[in-house]
C-alpha cells in the first residue's frame, strides 16, 4: 500500500479543486489496483498518485488486489461504497476480454463504471533479423502463401495480444498458429531462437532489443507510430491492417452509484495528472502515450465499444 500525495502541506488540503466542490473528496482516495506492485500498469498509476493527490487535496491510497487473472481486484472495486472515495484500474484484460472468456467471472463490462481513460500502448508485431519478411504486409504475404505453417506467440490464451492477432488474421483471412506462453519473456526467447516465426508484445519489452540490433519490429497496433519506435512503420500505414487501432489501455472506474459531480471531478482530475511534464515524460520513456481526453460519458462508450470489438473474436475461438 502506497500513501501519496496531499497530506504534507497545509495548503494543499484547501485547494481550490476541494473548495469548489463542496469539500469532495473529504479524506483519502484508494485506488484499487488488480496487479501485483511493481508491474507497468503499477508504475503507471504511483507515478499519476502524488499529483492527483495534490490536485484533489486528498492522499492517494494505492492497493494491491491481484489474483485470479485480475478479477479480484475488480471485484473488490466494485463493492466498494459508491461515494467517490474508491476508484479502481483496470486494463482490457479483465475489464473486457475474462467476463466474455470465463463463465466463473462474476461481472460483465457493462457492469463497469468509467471515470477516465488513462493511457494507451501499442503491440510490437516482432521477428528475428533475418526472418524473410520486413514488414506486416510482407508477413501477411508470407502467411498467405504459408497457411497454417506460420507461428505465432502470446502471452497466454485469450491475452490481449492473442486477441488483437486474432483480429488481425480475420481482418487478412490468414492462417496462423498460435503457440501460447506464460508471459512476454518466453515469446521473445523463442522467437529469437527461431521457434516462432513471430511474437506479439507491449512496446516496452521491445526497445531494447531493437536498439541492439537483435530483433526486427514489422509494425504497432495503433493508428499512428510509436514515439518509442519512431522508425517501425503503424497499422494506419498497412493497406491491408489501416482502420484498426489495437492498443491496450488503463482506464479508472468508480462502482456504480458515484454521483455524477464526483465522476467529473474525479475526471477532470485524472487528466489534468496525466498531463504533467513528468508523468508525460516518464510514460515515454515507458513506451505508454496519454489518451485523447474524453469526459466519464465518453470513456464508458469506448469501454462499450472495445467489448463489441473483442465479442466477434471471442465467440469465434472456443475457450477450454
Amino acid at each position: 500500500m502506497l500513501l501519496a500525495g496531499a497530506a504534507g502541506a497545509g495548503a494543499s488540503l484547501f485547494s481550490p479543486w476541494s473548495v469548489a466542490q463542496g469539500g469532495f473528496p473529504s479524506r483519502p482516495v484508494t485506488i484499487v489496483l488488480p496487479f501485483p506492485a511493481g508491474g507497468g500498469a503499477d508504475i503507471d498509476v504511483r507515478l499519476l498518485a502524488p499529483e492527483l493527490g495534490r490536485l484533489l487535496g486528498q492522499p492517494i491510497v494505492i492497493e494491491n488486489a491481484s489474483g485470479a487473472g485480475g478479477t479480484i481486484g475488480i471485484q473488490k472495486g466494485l463493492r466498494a461504497q459508491p461515494d467517490g472515495h474508491t476508484l479502481f484500474y483496470g486494463s482490457p484484460s479483465e475489464t473486457v476480454l475474462m467476463p466474455m472468456i470465463n463463465p466463473a467471472v462474476p461481472y460483465k463490462t457493462e457492469d463497469l463504471q468509467a471515470v477516465a481513460l488513462s493511457a494507451k500502448t501499442p503491440l510490437a508485431f516482432f521477428t528475428r533479423p533475418d526472418h524473410p519478411a520486413g514488414d506486416l504486409e510482407q508477413l501477411i504475404a508470407y502467411a498467405r502463401r504459408n497457411p497454417g505453417k506460420v507461428t505465432f506467440g502470446t502471452s497466454g490464451v485469450g491475452s490481449f495480444q492473442h486477441m488483437a492477432t486474432e483480429i488481425v488474421k480475420a481482418r487478412t483471412g490468414t492462417f496462423m498458429l498460435h503457440i501460447p506462453y506464460r508471459g512476454g519473456a518466453g515469446v521473445v526467447n523463442d522467437v529469437l531462437g527461431g521457434q516462432l516465426d513471430f511474437g506479439v508484445v507491449v512496446v516496452p519489452v521491445v526497445a531494447g532489443f531493437v536498439a541492439q540490433g537483435r530483433m526486427k519490429v514489422l509494425g504497432v497496433s495503433s493508428a499512428g507510430r510509436s514515439a518509442v519506435l519512431p522508425d517501425v512503420p503503424s497499422f494506419g500505414e498497412s493497406a491491408s491492417l489501416k482502420g484498426l487501432d489495437l492498443q491496450t489501455w488503463g482506464m479508472f472506474f468508480a462502482p456504480h452509484g458515484v454521483a455524477a459531480t464526483q465522476l467529473e471531478q474525479l475526471n477532470a482530475a485524472l487528466r489534468d495528472a496525466a498531463r504533467s511534464p513528468a508523468v508525460v515524460q516518464q510514460r515515454r520513456k515507458m513506451g505508454m502515450e496519454a489518451a485523447q481526453p474524453m469526459g466519464p460519458a465518453q470513456a464508458q462508450a469506448f469501454l462499450l465499444a472495445e467489448r463489441d470489438l473483442y465479442k466477434g473474436v471471442v465467440n469465434r475461438i472456443k475457450f477450454d
